[in-house]
């Protein structure tokens, strides 16, 4: 992904990229995770708690394989398009009536 710039709307860099975040992000759990992350790296136990432990691999799996998130251990944090992305949803979930 590339930053148009810093809080702004990443711009992906292949439609094969934005495809991938496209589909992370239309599943409610996922989008869950990534506002979740716009607060910071959390602990896989730290997202179970917020979204329940079933399917919770296969949830960060997508969310991974997007671009948004990198797992080092018991640690999931943001990547800088997680974190724009992540912050798009968030607007998105407080402002249901408004476009991002």
């Amino acid at each position: 992904m590339i930053l148009t710039e810093i809080g702004r709307k990443p711009k992906p860099a292949s439609s094969e990229e934005m495809r991938l975040v496209h589909h992370a992000l239309e599943n409610a759990t996922r989008r869950r995770i990534a506002i979740l992350l716009t607060n910071g790296p959390q602990t896989i136990d730290g997202i179970a708690a917020l979204v329940g432990r079933d399917m919770l691999d296969y949830h960060l799996n997508h969310l991974q394989l997007a671009g948004l998130i990198e797992i080092d251990g018991d640690l999931v944090s943001p990547t800088e398009s997680g974190i724009a992305y992540g912050g798009l949803v968030r607007f998105q979930a407080e402002n249901p009536d408004k476009k991002g």
